[in-house]
């Protein structure tokens, strides 16, 4: 049977980087291997760095309580997006940002590393690493985006009432990229709410607004004309939970105001400007406050 992975993520570390000014990230991940401690692995990488370079340690060997560090052998991993996947390249442990942890090991040389018994299995965390920890997939996902410092924006592909059906029910609705409908009686339209956030500007969260049938008809008949599209608002409620998913005061069935500001832009959510909402969509979110929401999560 084939091994079974899982990862415990520690809190990020987060710095600016002090070449570009950059965010720079250091992530550890803890891994167990069939229920059993089997390895851990270092990450750092800085979003604004023109390569998009990610520096990987993974050492493996025993991480019960009674090993020692001669027990286990650090992989020192170069690894840069290509297309829709990702290369690695071994390097020289002794020269990774983590030269001097000595509870890892034995700091293979990248010959060393190379010959290594152990190194399919290195691979086979670093992978496992990478499906799994938020943070590694949001870097590479916006590092495939040509923007590795811009955040990434979470979108629901769903309106909640529709993403809980299941099996057959599913025929109740229908979905596209921008309208939804459930029993041809809920009308769904997808908003963007942006959030402003100092030094990033803005970050975007794609969420479907339920809609009355009259706005509907009126939303679907100026969707295609750039003319009348470019001048679209209308009110609806909230179609997924913020809170529960992003810990955001945006409730499910929260009151809106939407509104289209150019022909080119999704619909922008921009009210109501007062209570929990207005405080998200006016005062501009810290910097070091949406860095730490936003990396763990995989946005940033």
């Amino acid at each position: 049977m084939p091994d079974t992975y899982e990862i415990e993520f520690a809190k990020p570390s987060l710095a600016h980087c002090r070449c570009c000014g950059g965010l720079s990230v250091r992530l550890t991940g803890f891994v167990s291997r069939n229920d059993d401690a089997f390895a851990v692995y270092y990450v750092q990488y800085s979003n604004e760095h023109p390569d998009d370079e990610l520096s990987m340690l993974v050492s493996l060997g025993e991480w019960g309580e009674d090993s020692t560090a001669a027990q286990r052998v650090a992989f020192f991993c170069r690894v840069r997006p290509t297309g829709d996947a990702y290369e690695v390249m071994l390097d020289e442990a002794a020269s990774s940002p983590w030269a001097d942890v000595e509870v890892v090991g034995t700091m293979l040389s990248q010959r060393d590393a190379r010959r290594h018994p152990w190194k399919a299995k290195a691979f086979e965390v670093l992978d496992e690493a990478f499906l799994v920890d938020p943070a590694l997939a949001g870097f590479l996902k916006r590092a495939q985006c040509d923007d590795a410092s811009a955040p990434l924006e979470r979108s629901f592909a769903e309106p909640d009432v529709v993403f809980a059906l299941r099996g057959s029910e599913k025929r109740r609705a229908k979905t596209g990229q921008s309208f939804a409908t459930l029993d041809e009686k809920r009308f769904f339209v997808r908003c963007l709410l942006p959030l402003p956030v100092k030094h990033y500007e803005a970050w975007s969260v794609g969420i479907w607004v339920e809609v009355s049938r009259a706005d509907w008809k009126r939303i679907r008949a100026a969707w295609d004309d750039p003319e009348a599209y470019a001048t679209l608002q209308f009110g609806g409620r909230v179609a997924n939970d913020l809170v529960s998913d992003l810990g955001l005061a945006v409730p499910l069935g929260t009151a809106v105001q939407v509104r289209v500001e150019d022909a080119a832009t999704a619909p922008l959510v921009k009210g109501p400007r007062r209570g929990a909402l207005g405080r998200l969509l006016t005062r501009p979110w810290s910097r070091r406050a949406f860095e730490e929401f936003a990396v763990g999560r995989g946005y940033l």
